[in-house]
């Protein structure tokens, strides 16, 4: 693993640019911290990225799958 010290900067605003952690990297905080997923939310996940969800619409989506069978 490469060590880089540049830090990346907007240049337009002088801000740190961030992006998203990304599926892997999240994986992998997640055994770190001992966190699992059931297989229910694994299924769900997998249903709505076969669908071509990503980001945000694919957090709306799952969220909003959760909320619907709450309120049942």
């Amino acid at each position: 693993m490469n060590k880089s010290t540049a830090l990346k900067k907007s240049a337009t605003t002088g801000r740190f640019a961030t992006k998203p952690l990304g599926k892997g990297k999240a994986t992998k905080f997640a055994k770190v911290e001992g966190v699992t997923t059931s297989s229910r939310s694994a299924k769900t996940l997998k249903t709505y990225s076969d669908r071509g969800l990503k980001g945000d619409a694919l957090r709306s989506a799952i969220t909003g799958s959760f909320a619907a069978k709450k309120g049942k």
